[in-house]
């Protein structure tokens, strides 16, 4: 039996109460999440913490493995929002997002992609190319991160342009922590012609022991995805020193998943890198004192 989520269960709320449960929802989902939410800007929190709740329960939903529940998510999510934009919202997160769009008039678009993107995922198991890879990371990201720019009031052509590289870089480096269970739910977030090109296995590619064919492609792909970074890091200094140093830490926090995987030789079989106190505090220390970029070429 399907069990709906907590956040899209119909309930009578006053905006304070919905957002309530969104605050909470985060910190069950976020590790140390009393901690990062100080980083969100005081003046606009409201508006982060929904949206923050909206995609992570949008990407939560997305994760599962294709199938009635995925598909029966993503639908919910669906009439959700689109009773949240007519203001008829029912549920937490659609009564939280309401207020948030109408406050910052975010746009429709934007909040709709992502779940027209994540619907067609369903039939979209493999990729033959890197470009048509990159129109799906950008497909699913660049809508997110340009509604995050909305709520900083800082959008401009060059800021947007900015932004979209940093979301395609963040979203490829999720892609490529997570591979292993990407492939486990029969998502392949890797080129096939690269693979193929590089001799890779197909019919290994989820056995317990890594390929050097496959690691030397995944090797590459590391440098691609922070080559979005080394793109988009100057939006640091054009949102000023303390909102650029929070955007600092978030990219060195993402940042270091990258390098964390080099480490080990690109090993994705074992799961995402650690992200523990050691990491937490040197991008912290670091993005504190500068919002300027580590070498990332």
């Amino acid at each position: 039996m399907h069990a709906v989520h907590e956040l899209l269960l119909p309930q009578s709320l006053s905006r304070a109460a919905a957002l309530e449960l969104c605050r909470r929802y985060l910190a069950t989902r976020f590790r140390r999440w009393r901690l990062a939410q100080t980083f969100l800007p005081r003046q606009d929190r409201d508006g982060w913490i929904a949206l923050l709740a909206w995609h992570r329960l949008g990407r939560e939903i997305a994760a599962q493995a294709s199938g009635f529940e995925r598909r029966r998510g993503l639908e919910e999510l669906t009439s959700e929002l689109e009773l949240a934009l007519g203001e008829r919202a029912r549920t937490p997160v659609g009564i939280a997002l309401s207020f948030a769009a109408r406050r910052h008039e975010l746009s429709e678009e934007f909040l709709r992609r992502p779940l027209l993107e994540w619907k067609r995922d369903e039939s979209l198991a493999t990729f033959e190319t890197r470009e048509a890879l990159l129109a799906h990371a950008r497909a699913l990201a660049i809508p997110e991160a340009r509604l995050y720019l909305q709520l900083t009031d800082a959008g401009s052509p060059r800021n947007e342009a900015l932004v979209d590289a940093l979301a395609v870089g963040l979203q490829l480096t999720h892609w490529l922590e997570n591979f292993a269970r990407e492939l486990e739910h029969g998502r392949l977030r890797l080129p096939v012609d690269e693979l193929v090109r590089g001799g890779v296995e197909l019919a290994g590619l989820g056995a317990a022991e890594a390929q050097p064919a496959l690691t030397r492609v995944l090797a590459a792909h590391v440098v691609w995805a922070r080559s979005f970074y080394a793109r988009g890091w100057e939006l640091c200094s054009a949102l000023g020193a303390w909102r650029g140093r929070h955007l600092a830490f978030v990219l060195r926090w993402n940042a270091a998943a990258l390098a964390g995987l080099e480490a080990r030789g690109c090993d994705v079989q074992r799961g995402p890198p650690p992200a523990g106190w050691v990491r937490l505090v040197a991008c912290a220390s670091t993005s504190l004192l500068s919002s300027h970029p580590p070498r990332l070429a």
